[in-house]
């Protein structure tokens, strides 16, 4: 790997841990080849770090709340796009009409993504406001910069999606989800393997995207002042969004235990999974994140709480 890249993918992790590891780090990365599982591993584990250290950013309870929940929403966010569209036009989309409890445990999940945006949006929009109109008197086009990131990065996406669906005909959106598998792509999608190179720049975006936002949101948030905003603005909204990524959470566990049940041969063909996976195989993924995603809302929660000991 070279010096460059070894650079930019220590530049990932937080500052305290650089302090203490870059060097050796990245003289650990310049001695092994490049690869996208090194670099996707390397990626996965600063995010961790950044996640489970929130302390190293300096920030205090209210930022830190605030952090913890942006990173939550997005698990989320991320875990819902994939467990929509690996049953959305499927066989298992057809079962739901037919078994009432896969479809009540859908309709669980829908609900806890409607309230786990409510909740962002308690907390975050007056936040943003605030933060919106520090920038403008202050000057600090650095943050509002790092504000449009999210944004950003979503346009790109959709404009990349659309402008490769035309590029191939018009007939076919490069998702990672409509690849190929147990089933006879239509007359007019492009060549498999035309669809492996936009599906795959496609999830690309995706995961830049949704890391990028992640690590720009963080940075705002620590270089904004929180004080004058009341523990509540904090307390209440981290609440319920702990509470309603955990619905979500339950509500594709028990999805699941109810397509084995009533729709197994469907549950573990390949007809709508990432990149081609089982069903069963993205549904599991999108439980690992959902689950991650309520540990990590959980503990914004938790320090949101803890501002009526500060």
């Amino acid at each position: 790997m070279n010096a460059r890249l070894a650079r930019r993918l220590a530049a990932l992790y937080p500052r305290a841990w650089r302090a203490r590891y870059a060097e050796e780090f990245e003289a650990f990365l310049g001695a092994h080849p490049p690869g996208f599982r090194a670099v996707f591993n390397v990626v996965g584990w600063a995010m961790y770090e950044r996640v489970s250290s929130p302390g190293e950013f300096n920030m205090d309870q209210r930022q830190r709340s605030l952090v913890l929940m942006a990173y939550a929403y997005l698990a989320a966010v991320a875990a819902g796009v994939n467990f929509y569209w690996t049953v959305a036009d499927t066989p298992l989309a057809t079962a739901m009409h037919g078994h009432s409890a896969l479809f009540a445990s859908w309709t669980l999940v829908r609900a806890g993504s409607f309230l786990a945006l409510a909740a962002v949006a308690a907390a975050g929009l007056p936040v943003l406001a605030a933060m919106v109109r520090s920038v403008v008197a202050t000057r600090r086009w650095d943050v509002a910069g790092r504000l449009a990131v999210p944004a950003c990065a979503a346009l790109v996406t959709l404009l990349w999606m659309a402008a490769a669906g035309m590029w191939a005909g018009g007939h076919w959106i490069p998702t990672p989800w409509d690849v190929t598998g147990d089933w006879t792509a239509p007359a007019g999608w492009p060549p498999l393997t035309t669809r492996w190179m936009l599906s795959s720049v496609t999830f690309a975006l995706l995961a830049a995207g949704l890391i990028a936002s992640a690590i720009s949101v963080a940075q705002a948030i620590r270089r904004g002042d929180l004080s004058k905003h009341r523990r509540l603005w904090f307390a209440a909204p981290s609440l319920a969004l702990a509470g309603s990524v955990a619905v979500m959470a339950l509500g594709v566990l028990a999805w699941g235990w109810f397509a084995e049940q009533h729709a197994a041969s469907d549950f573990h063909a390949r007809n709508g999974g990432l990149f081609s996976s089982t069903n069963f195989a993205s549904w599991g993924a999108s439980c690992a994140v959902f689950l991650t995603a309520t540990l990590i809302a959980v503990r914004g929660a938790r320090s949101a709480s803890a501002l009526g000991s500060e």
